[in-house]
């Protein structure tokens, strides 16, 4: 075994296998080559595809978090992502600011004031007129709003293209539209089926999202799925200064969005709890309507548009994997061959370039799992 100055061994430098390309898939591919590992990865579709849970719009990056472990992670995390914007000569984030908004209270933005400040990130406390003024976004009574400047948002086709072309140049082998059906890991080398035959690895990662219960159905009592939708709206001018602007209700179940995210565009989701479903499942149509009519009503509110200065452009229908904790699940399976990694529970698109690492330090070495992400303790808080 080789020490590679990561503080932990890597076992050997074999051949692994990551089964799903979505942003986790592609940094742990990207991870797994940097230690030296011979990488193969697959998804069943094409890379940054509608059928990758991390695809979409826009994602917000912050270190805003009700919960001080994630503003710790971020610390971590955007490092490795301007380390990847160097590498590729590529601009991945737009720190354009974030507001947070709700109560105050130990769960609201007196908690993201916290771990802001925790965190060492500058933030402003505004009141109701200078978040419309500056924002566009209206702020209810008894609320105030966060100004996070260190926050933005990240475009997920740029993520993508980033990811993949470090990989490649690294000699990661990206077979696209690839399906995988089992996995074999009771041997002393790990037999991966595809559609193109059969793969023979020492190791294999699996970040294959909503489709996890297939190759881990150990973890199926951790980790559901469920169909969340994401609204895109227009109109017909920019909002208040023009400035592009995420923000997040911390009091709504996590009720987040961007403000001129394009031209007149504005995008809305939720992180509340959803029916769980099989992701192969036919959409529900009246399940679809209420959820999109419920976020136009909630976005003209905020923005203070009519429906004739406010319309519905765009829905997109993304698949969550979920804990009962909300942490990710980045663990060994037993046997010790297989890493599962589920950036999930809606908030994991930011930090797939550390869960890709975390993964591929997990196969690859002999590192320790984080105790939060190990699928002993996803279940633990409901």
């Amino acid at each position: 075994m080789s020490d590679r100055g990561l503080g932990v061994r890597v076992v050997h430098e074999g051949r692994i296998a990551v089964i799903g390309l979505g942003a986790a898939g592609l940094s742990a591919c990207l991870a797994a080559a940097e230690l030296g590992w011979s990488v193969i990865g697959f998804d069943r579709s094409t890379i940054g595809g509608e059928a990758a849970a991390s695809a979409g719009r826009s994602k917000i990056i912050r270190f805003g978090y009700t919960d001080p472990f994630y503003a710790e992670l971020m610390r971590d995390t955007r490092p490795r992502w301007e380390r990847l914007e160097r590498d590729t000569g590529s601009p991945l984030i737009n720190l354009c600011g974030m507001l947070h908004f709700g109560v105050g209270g130990a769960t609201g933005t007196d908690a993201v004031i916290e771990s802001l400040e925790r965190s060492g990130q500058d933030c402003e406390i505004l009141a109701a007129a200078q978040t419309s003024g500056r924002t566009g976004l209206h702020l209810r009574t008894g609320e105030i709003g966060v100004y996070e400047r260190n926050a933005g948002m990240m475009t997920p086709a740029s993520v993508f293209q980033a990811l993949s072309a470090r990989a490649s140049a690294l000699g990661v082998t990206l077979h696209e539209n690839t399906a995988v059906s089992a996995i074999d890991d009771t041997g002393a080398c790990v037999t991966v089926m595809t559609s193109n035959g059969p793969v023979i690895v020492d190791r294999v990662i699996i970040a294959a999202g909503g489709q996890f219960g297939r190759f881990a159905p150990a973890a199926a009592s951790q980790l559901t799925v469920t169909r969340q939708y994401q609204i895109v709206c227009g109109s017909p001018e920019l909002v208040a200064s023009g400035h592009s602007c995420s923000w997040m209700d911390v009091t709504a179940d996590e009720w987040y969005g961007m403000v001129n995210a394009g031209s007149g565009i504005h995008i809305m989701g939720v992180h509340e709890p959803a029916t769980v479903v099989d992701p192969d499942q036919p959409i529900d149509d009246a399940e679809l309507r209420q959820s999109v009519e419920v976020q136009l009503e909630y976005l003209r509110e905020r923005l203070a548009l009519n429906s004739r200065q406010l319309t519905l452009r765009e829905v997109r229908t993304c698949h969550y994997t979920n804990t009962a904790s909300k942490d990710f699940v980045i663990d060994r399976l037993p046997g010790g061959s297989t890493v599962l990694l589920s950036a999930c529970s809606g908030h994991g698109f930011k930090f797939t370039i550390t869960s890709g690492y975390l993964a591929a330090q997990l196969a690859c070495t002999d590192a320790p799992p984080v105790p939060r992400f190990q699928l002993s303790a996803v279940s633990s808080k409901a």
